[in-house]
Parts: C-alpha cells; structure tokens; sequence
C-alpha cells in the first residue's frame, strides 16, 4: 500500500555502505514511477533538466509536463506498453535536445491475485540515464527518494552485484523470503536456491551482459528463512554506467508458490483417476509409448497386462453404486500394494485396470499375471449386510523392439485378456 497523502514518506534506513555505494553509482539515473493514467506517483534521482520547474515532477502530475513533446512523442509508448506488461529499452535522442537518453519502461507495481486470474499492474516504472555529457557540477542522487521507490514496490525488488550479492532490498522481498535485510544484504542469492535451479539462468544473464537482452524472466525455487522450499518468478534487468559497463542486477521476485502447488494439483486431475487415484488412459498411453521407445531403442523387454473385472455390473445393479465405487478403489489399492514401486498401473475406465512391467520376461509376466488374478479374487468389499468378493481376468503382451505401436500393443493384451475371460466362464461351476 501506498503512504497515504497525508502523511509524509518514512524513507528506508540503510546503515549498509554497499547499499548506500549502490545508489551513488547512478549518478546520472532518474527513477519515475506511474500510474495507470501516467501521472506520477514518485520520482526519485535527478531531474531530467536541471532548470526545470520542480513542480512538474509532483504527485498526481502528468508525466507528459515533465518532457518537451517531441521527447515526450518517443517516451509515451514506452509507457503504455509497461502498462500492457511489457518491458522495453530504447535510446533516444529528440531533435534540437542536448540530451542522449536511455530508457528502461516496465511494470513495477503488480498486485498478485490468486490463479486463474491474471494479476492486475496498477503502473509502471521508468529508469532513465542521461547518457549526455555530465554537467560539470553534478548533484548529488536523492539516496532517500531513490530508496523510497524501493520500499513502495509492491512485489520484492532489490539489486545484486556481478558476484551475486544482495547489496540492496526493500521490504516485500524480505517478506517472500523471511529474512531481515541485514540477513539478506551481502548474501548470495545462490545460497538460498534450490541447488537444482542455481544456474537455470546462467546463459540468458550472459545475454543480458553482453546487452542481447533487455531483462528476461525465469523461475527458480529457494528456500525461505524457516527452511521451507518456496517458488518465485524473478524478473531481471541490469543497470549500466555512462561507458555502458555493467554495474548491478534489478531484481524483481514474486512468490508463485501457491500458483504452482495448484499447477501441480491440476496436472494431477490431469493426468489421473479422479475415484482410484490411478493414472487415467491418457497419461498411461503416453508411458506406454516411451516405454516402447526403449523397447526399440535400448532392446529392453516388458510386459503389458490388460485387466476386466468379472461381472461388475451386476455389483452396480444388486448393491448399488456407491458399493461399486467401493470395490473400484479397493481393487486399486491391492494392484498398487502388489506391484514393484517401478511398475504402473491405471484405470482404463469402467471396471477395465492397465499394468505396464519393465524388464519383464514371459516367465514373469506370467507369474505376476496369475498372482493379480488371485489377490484380486482375495479382496472383499463391504456392502452392510453382506461382503462382495470380485474376480478379474488378466491377459498379458510381452514389449519388446519388434513391439511397433502401442495401439498395437494395447490390442494385443485385450485379446490375451478376453481368452482368459472366456476359459473362465466355460469352467464347470464348483
């Protein structure tokens, strides 16, 4: 939130002399945050013109006041284009203007809402360095407005060294990662990453070193104060000197922990049962074709079972479907307890199961298949006032690199499957 109009900004302590040595390297910066009706809402460095009316710089003024038109022509869509959610870069130079300019333009103050909704960018924020000549007796940078800027972003922005050191954060990225400032500053923000993720990034923050990029985005996982795994959105740009050497990394990170737990969950419904748990038809297919991918490859050899429970509708039509429901759970539950940790099982639909076996040869298969038809029958579901018992037929087809397709594959197990079916219904009744 921002300070309200009445009162005046508390500015950010900083007792950090790298902190404070970060700011004065912007000699020439002017930081101005927007609204979404380009008006301003701070601005923090030197103004662009040192004989111009301080006025025009003031809160709730329009930013095009505070620029010639011509200049203010090549700055506007910059700014509409952050309020778009877009971040750009552009040199300029307005005709019969002393001053050389370079422009960074993007969304600063984002509002993070809760997926699916987008998140809403309430403005934006323009860095501008007056790559012109430097005046010969230069002011010296407002540390306290520049560090305001800081303090009033609504998501955590801080600056980094080239060693990858916090030398600079305000107070919403301590909040996402639990630590102090004075925790935070001269750490590394590798030392709190997840080491998987550590150099995720490693090729695109040389692009934006070499200047091929302008700022990029990318997701790294760290861990908080408290030790917990979290997931951020960083969102990177860099900060040059007059020479155009690299001086510091702008970082801007959003916590997205909650939104890819629930990423994480909708696969899940994806990709699985939702009544057993099991992989649904979709996602087994799809493993059934890698796993003949390494059949052909690799001469690997597996075994596919294909498994129909024996009169299951009439458990539907006597005990209903709620006891139904009971029985394809309970079923799941004995496949999953009975097979390898590396096997895979999934409920093709209806009362119809799918097992995939790796490195399984026809002597195994067979074992496995005679085993599933017996724990199968062994398994009892309560239905009140009496205990249903099941039976399934199991038929198997052995994958290996002559194995071509996995409809094939899938077809081939059915027929085993429905031979079995029709051994067992033509037994005599005991």
């Amino acid at each position: 939130m921002g300070t309200p109009a009445h009162q005046a900004p508390r500015p950010i302590a900083v007792d950090n002399e790298d902190a404070l040595a970060a700011v004065r390297e912007l000699p020439d910066a002017s930081i101005m945050v927007f609204d979404s009706d380009l008006r301003f809402t701070l601005v923090a460095g030197h103004a662009l013109s040192s004989g111009h009316d301080q006025s025009v710089y003031g809160i709730g003024m329009p930013i095009a006041q505070a620029f010639p038109p011509q200049l203010w022509k090549e700055i506007e869509p910059l700014c509409r284009s952050a309020l778009q959610g877009d971040t750009r870069s552009r040199k300029i130079r307005a005709s019969g203007s002393p001053h050389s300019l370079t422009i960074d333009v993007g969304p600063l103050a984002l509002q993070q809402r809760p997926a699916p909704h987008p998140a809403t960018i309430a403005g934006g924020v323009a860095v501008i360095l007056d790559s012109s000549p430097a005046p010969e007796t230069p002011k010296p940078p407002s540390t306290e407005r520049f560090e305001l800027v800081f303090q009033r972003a609504p998501i955590g922005t801080g600056l980094i060294d080239q060693e990858g050191r916090w030398v600079l954060v305000n107070q919403a990225l301590c909040d996402i990662t639990g630590y102090t400032s004075g925790e935070l500053i001269g750490k590394r923000f590798q030392d709190i990453t997840h080491p998987e993720d550590a150099n995720n990034d490693t090729a695109r923050r040389q692009q934006l070193l070499d200047g091929e990029l302008a700022t990029f985005q990318t997701e790294k996982r760290y861990f908080n104060a408290a030790g917990e795994k979290m997931s951020a959105l960083l969102s990177i740009s860099l900060v040059r000197d007059q020479q155009d050497a690299p001086l510091h990394f702008i970082v801007q990170m959003q916590d997205i922990s909650e939104r890819k737990h629930l990423e994480e969950h909708l696969r899940h419904l994806a990709d699985h049962d939702p009544l057993t748990g099991l992989r649904n038809r979709r996602l087994f297919e799809h493993d059934l074709k890698l796993q003949i991918g390494r059949c052909q490859r690799y001469r690997e050899q597996a075994a596919l079972l294909v498994i129909d429970l024996d009169g299951f509708k009439l458990v539907n039509d006597r005990h209903g479907h709620k006891v139904g429901d009971d029985a394809l759970k309970a079923i799941a539950r004995t496949l999953t307890r009975r097979l390898r940790a590396t096997d895979l099982v999934a409920r093709l639909g209806g009362d119809e199961f799918a097992v995939l076996l790796p490195h399984m040869d026809l002597q195994g298969a067979e074992i496995v298949t005679e085993d599933l038809m017996r724990v199968i029958e062994a398994c009892g579901v309560d239905a009140g006032d009496t205990v249903v018992r099941l039976s399934g037929s199991v038929g198997f087809a052995l994958l290996d690199s002559s194995t071509l397709h996995d409809d094939q594959a899938l077809i081939a197990a059915d027929r085993a499957m429905y031979t079995v079916k029709r051994a067992r219904a033509a037994r005599p009744q005991m």
